[in-house]
């Protein structure tokens, strides 16, 4: 081959192998830039999801009252939040769009443990109606809180109330209890939250009023707290008088936030007879007289120990035909809302029938409620009687630590009977996890051995008309341990003899300090004893003695027994109840 022709061939094939490499190099240089692309966006990805895990903020909207809205932003995190958005969405109107609102910037950025109005530049007048606020952040966060506009202005999503009156029927001339449970359903706390005073509806049905039992509480998110008053009313018999109220509180950032208004209502009812000063049928329900009485019994406190203590129901006829219940459910609510707290335990309340009980099986079907069922064979209940449902149980714990309690724990009933289902609420006990006593009182037909369950009574039947009769009311520790105990240091056990009743005299009370017997304006009377020393387990009995009222047919009162005071080193107020029913029967 000649010379030339060669070095043509060696320059060709050097440049093909040049450009062979450039190729591969190029190809992997192009594979690298994609990795560290792929790279550079996982990372970017995994720095938005890490942020988006650590971002936490809570929200509280209002109205002010020219109900223009309002949203505060907390951040609850460390890192700086951004709100991009938010959107309102109207809930009862189906028609109505969910709109979209943008947020200014200036507005948009919360620095961590900061609060910060992100509507300042904008005014958003909101027409009365429930919505709910839907605001959204930067990396995807979202915070819904539903808000209900009321026509006077000046609503919240943070405070919800609900208004009971006990009793339904009220006497002319006697108390109601007005409760009010206020909760926060927000997720920032509201703090100085302060129920205003009850209003009546016609006004001038109030003659008496005290109340309420604390003037403010701060509530954090989820928590509710119940306020008590005592109204005495009077007026016109077969009268509605309608209760109205609301709370108010001070948000995050210093508003003035308001909750619902709260209604219910009791009418006015005379006693049987008619006449002011004789003796009255306490089971009144001229609008529906075939509705059962329901009366309880419950622990308080109700401590926490290996015993059990007595819960329990009176149901009272007040028809000449025979009723039959087929189940009755009690049902404990804790005031913190967090979902934990078991004051009955579903799985360990072990529940024991006393004697009284008419067949059937009492259990805790689920934490926090007690039931008694028998629907193959369900239990009568003759004419103008009442029966007693009794059981006891286990106290079970509540969330907060060893030394967590429970104030106020209120308690509702649900009966189901031949007529349908009725309820009542009203009732409360308290539960401390660090220990106290299992109180309870009741009536005893054997003040030696009052804590014996077959001695335990919450009813008498067939007490003859104009008869002397002896009575035995109890107060006992159900709690064996000598730590946690009723003290002696104003603790009393109050008996509120009906009217009607007459000459109460006392017979025999060695464990306590009398006090004259005081009798009321309208009949009734009271029997009041402190106690001599600590209980700390077992009972102490008044006997005492009073005269039935004189009746031409049966007739049936109800009777409380109460007790006041404090438990050991003033831990926790004593507060247990029976309603006990005292039937009386012409000659």
């Amino acid at each position: 081959m000649p010379k030339n022709r060669r070095g043509i061939s060696s320059v060709v094939g050097a440049l093909f192998f040049t450009v062979l490499m450039v190729a591969g190099f190029s190809v992997l240089s192009l594979a690298l830039d994609a990795q560290t692309d792929i790279v550079t966006t996982q990372r970017v990805i995994s720095d938005i999801e890490l942020k988006k895990q650590q971002e936490r903020f809570g929200i509280a909207v209002s109205t002010d009252a020219n109900n223009f809205l309002d949203i505060s932003v907390t951040n609850l995190g460390q890192n700086p939040v951004g709100i991009s958005s938010f959107w309102i969405i109207n809930k009862t109107l189906a028609d109505a769009p969910a709109t979209r609102y943008e947020i200014d910037y200036d507005d948009s950025f919360v620095t961590g443990g900061s609060t910060t109005q992100i509507i300042t530049s904008q005014t958003l007048s909101m027409i009365p109606d429930t919505y709910d606020i839907k605001v959204v952040s930067s990396l995807g966060t979202i915070e819904i809180a539903e808000l209900d506009v009321s026509p006077g202005g000046s609503s919240s999503n943070s405070l919800r109330s609900v208004m009971v009156t006990d009793p339904p029927d009220v006497i002319l001339g006697q108390n109601v209890t007005i409760g009010m449970v206020v909760t926060n359903t927000g997720t920032l706390p509201v703090s100085n939250v302060t129920p205003q005073l009850p209003t009546a509806n016609p006004p001038g049905a109030v003659i008496e009023s005290s109340g309420p039992n604390l003037p403010s509480v701060d509530l954090i998110p989820g928590e509710s707290f119940l306020f008590l008053w005592d109204y005495t009313i009077d007026g016109t018999a077969d009268t509605d008088v309608d209760f109205s109220n609301y709370a108010t509180g001070i948000d995050q950032n210093s508003n003035l936030v308001q909750s619902n208004v709260a209604t219910d209502t009791s009418i006015l009812r005379e006693d049987a007879s008619g006449d002011e000063g004789d003796t009255e049928l306490i089971v009144l329900t001229q609008d529906l007289l075939a509705k059962p009485e329901i009366f309880v019994t419950i622990p308080g406190p109700f401590g926490d120990d290996g015993q059990k203590a007595v819960w329990g129901v009176n149901i009272v006829n007040p028809t000449p035909q025979s009723r039959t219940i087929s189940k009755i459910v009690m049902t404990a609510m804790s005031s913190q809302g967090t979902g934990s707290d078991i004051i009955i335990n579903d799985g360990s309340c072990g529940p024991v029938n006393l004697p009284v009980t008419p067949t059937g099986t009492w259990n805790c079907p689920a934490n926090n409620q007690l039931m008694w069922k028998n629907l193959s064979t369900p239990a009568s209940i003759p004419p103008y009687s009442a029966v007693s449902f009794l059981v006891k149980i286990n106290p079970g714990s509540i969330s907060g630590g060893p030394n967590a309690s429970l104030e106020t724990i209120p308690i509702s009933v649900n009966v189901f009977t031949s007529l349908g289902q009725f309820g009542k609420s009203g009732y409360a006990t308290s539960l401390d996890n660090g220990g106290a006593p299992l109180a309870n009182v009741y009536l005893t037909d054997d003040p030696l051995n009052a804590d014996v369950d077959a001695n335990i009574q919450t009813s008498v039947s067939g007490i003859p008309s104009g008869s002397i009769v002896k009575l035995n009311a109890t107060l006992t520790d159900f709690d064996t341990g000598s730590t946690q105990y009723i003290d002696q240091d104003a603790s009393r056990l109050i008996i509120n003899v009906p009217r009607g009743w007459t000459n109460p005299a006392i017979l025999n009370a060695p464990g306590f300090n009398m006090q004259p017997i005081q009798t009321f304006s309208d009949g009734s009377s009271q029997i009041v004893g402190i106690l001599s020393s600590d209980l700390s387990s077992g009972s102490e009995v008044i006997e005492f003695q009073a005269t039935a009222p004189d009746v031409t047919s049966t007739q049936l009162y109800v009777m409380y027994i109460l007790a006041d005071g404090t438990t050991s080193n003033n831990d926790n107020a004593l507060g247990p109840l029976s309603e006990v029913l005292l039937q009386v029967v012409p000659p």
